[in-house]
């Protein structure tokens, strides 16, 4: 046998294996490159990946919203002066009534017994007073006799006033408006005086609704008598009402107990129209602060601004995938987006367009022309 015929089988197994290798080496660089590709641009080169906006054209609001209680601009809560059993009660809520009318009779039959005391006693001060004064300006008795018998005089009158039949007897409205709440019932005790927590009546003037609101400290120097308001609330639906700032209060007070933030009370009128909008309900005013009317506008996370220097840029998406750095001026800032203007003339103005692309939250790694891959 010729031993230089015979094929070495270690040789072959060799060369297999080269060929295994080099088809997974393939295999590799091919899933590599398939999960790199999506990171080139469309200049060919590998960018930064980022989120997407556009350059719109629209109006802005600045607004501050704040709740509270929908109230008559006019209100009286109304108390007894006279703790007598209430015999009557001639209102109910719902009422229209004017200044000066009758809402309770109380049992006066005390009080009549205790002014017919009083009277007496009134007339007979009056008497000796009048006599005393003619007697001293004769010189016939000493001043302090004269003084004496005015002092009895003065206080019996002012008896006599305080137990006013018309006044005790019956408990009067105030204000004209309408009666809101009754509390009185017959047979009760008036418990009269404001000390009592519960008033007899409650009325307001409907015709001319109100809401007083508290503006935070940090918020108040945007406040301005005059400014409008939209009110919204669940009684109206979808419906809306205007209101208008018609009072600031010159103080402040805390919020609560437990903060150091203060608040300011403002008074805004509303008019209500021909709505169902009541008091006693909870609503929403939103007062207008300021507006910008169709203008360039941004999400406001597409503003990066220089520390040092103070400036503003956006950076605009070119049809190369590549950042443009440009300065704008920042206008007016709303919820979600902030009124933009060209910081200077020329190639920044024409950058500044309706529906240009823009990069959402930039960092300062960010340069100009630097690639980017947008994500969808």
């Amino acid at each position: 046998m010729d031993i230089h015929m015979l094929k070495n089988p270690f040789k072959n197994a060799s060369k297999k294996k080269k060929v295994i290798f080099i088809i997974a080496g393939i295999f590799v660089f091919c899933v590599v490159a398939g999960l790199a590709l999506p990171n080139f641009g469309g200049s060919g080169t590998a960018g930064m990946q980022i989120s997407s906006g556009t350059i719109e054209r629209g109006n802005l609001q600045e607004t501050i919203a704040i709740k509270s209680t929908v109230e008559g601009s006019d209100s009286a809560n109304i108390y007894s002066a006279a703790n007598y059993r209430i015999n009557s009660v001639t209102v109910q809520e719902g009422d229209v009534v004017t200044e000066g009318q009758i809402l309770a009779t109380l049992d006066a039959e005390d009080l009549a017994d205790e002014y017919s005391k009083a009277k007496i006693a009134y007339d007979e001060a009056k008497r000796a007073y009048d006599t005393s004064k003619t007697l001293y300006e004769e010189g016939a008795i000493a001043e302090s006799d004269y003084l004496s018998a005015k002092a009895t005089y003065e206080t019996s009158r002012l008896t006599l006033n305080s137990l006013n039949l018309t006044e005790n007897a019956n408990v009067t409205s105030p204000i004209s408006g309408t009666v809101t709440r009754v509390n009185a019932t017959v047979g009760k005790l008036a418990n009269g005086g404001s000390g009592n927590s519960e008033p007899l009546f409650v009325i307001e003037n409907l015709d001319k609704l109100q809401m007083k609101v508290k503006v935070s400290e940090y918020d108040i120097s945007k406040i301005r008598v005059g400014q409008t308001a939209t009110i919204t609330a669940e009684v109206l639906g979808s419906e809306t009402v205007t209101g208008t700032v018609s009072h600031i209060s010159p103080t402040g007070e805390q919020r609560d107990a437990s903060g150091s933030e203060m608040v300011i009370p403002v008074v805004i009128d509303i008019d209500k129209g021909n709505t169902n909008l009541i008091a006693g309900v909870t609503a929403k005013a939103t007062i207008l602060i300021d507006e910008a009317i169709d203008v360039f506008t941004v999400p406001i996370d597409a503003i990066l601004e220089d520390p040092a220097t103070g400036e503003t840029y956006i950076f605009v998406i070119t049809e190369n995938n590549t950042l443009s750095k440009v300065a704008v001026k920042v206008g007016l800032e709303g919820d979600l987006y902030t009124e933009i203007s060209p910081a200077e003339t020329g190639s920044a103005s024409e950058q500044i367009t309706e529906g240009r692309r823009i990069m959402l939250s930039p960092t300062y790694e960010c340069q100009d022309g630097m690639p980017v891959t947008v994500l969808q």
